[in-house]
């Protein structure tokens, strides 16, 4: 029994599940939203369009066959009303986040290059954000998933839409990458996590956001919006690497 012992023990070792590929992604002050916080403010002729339309879903839309509607009014539901950058006091019809990355050896690499990065998170991460505010005041909502920007018109997408609660994991798309870089051994942010040569570059997303009126709002509203961390969508993500199963991870670090 004892001579069966280290022999099992091998075996586990040999079929357990290895880590493979990590990248880290920095939370410090290169992990950003813009805009943060994101102003809704409904005029009068909205809430008169959502009034006469009536509130989507309830099976009470009122027949408007018989009501001129007023100038810039949609033909049915939902009436929209896009954000707006309080600091700019520009129309907003996302929100970009923008997020640093770091791997291993080189940015073009087939294994560790920002390429597999992205497939990675594609396939088994979601991001998760925070919203705080006017949540339960108004129908505010977001169009998943983080898709790639510049979203600077309407989008196109009647339907897809999801109310904002104080947390939600959004699966991602493809990103726009910007400052790719490689790095030396000797930088020490490649010493620190890997002992070796290493890339970074930054992923920037766009989130679409919206408030949609029914008819029963009165003034403005506000929502803030804040990236927390990368989380799997599955209970466990797997590769095949050197006939092993590993894992490949994407994890934060704070310099």
């Amino acid at each position: 029994m004892k001579r069966l012992i280290p022999v099992l023990l091998l075996l586990l070792g040999l079929s357990a599940p290895a880590w493979g590929q990590t990248w880290y992604y920095n939370v410090d002050e290169e992990m950003q939203i813009s805009p943060e916080t994101i102003d809704f403010n409904p005029t009068t002729s909205d809430l008169l369009c959502a009034a006469l339309l009536g509130p989507p879903g309830t099976g009470g839309e009122v027949s408007v066959s018989n009501v001129t509607l007023p100038p810039g009014c949609p033909d049915s539901p939902p009436v929209v009303v896009w954000g707006v950058n309080p600091d700019s006091g520009e129309t907003v019809y996302a929100a970009l986040i923008r997020v640093k990355f770091w791997g291993e050896k080189r940015y073009t690499n087939s294994r560790y290059g920002v390429n597999a990065l992205i497939q990675v998170l594609q396939d088994n991460y979601g991001l998760n954000i925070e919203a705080s505010g006017d949540l339960n005041k108004a129908d505010a909502q977001f169009l998943p998933p983080l898709t790639t920007p510049p979203v600077d018109s309407p989008p196109a997408a009647t339907t897809g839409w999801y109310t904002w609660r104080d947390s939600q994991l959004v699966s991602v798309d493809e990103p726009e990458v910007s400052d790719e870089e490689n790095h030396w051994i000797l930088d020490d942010t490649c010493w620190n996590l890997y002992r070796d040569n290493c890339w970074s570059a930054v992923l920037t997303w766009a989130l679409p956001v919206r408030l949609v009126v029914h008819g029963g709002e009165n003034g403005d509203y506000q929502i803030t919006v804040t990236p927390d961390k990368f989380d799997t969508k599955t209970a466990d993500t797997l590769s095949v690497s050197g006939g092993r199963l590993v894992h490949p991870r994407v994890v934060p670090y704070t310099r």
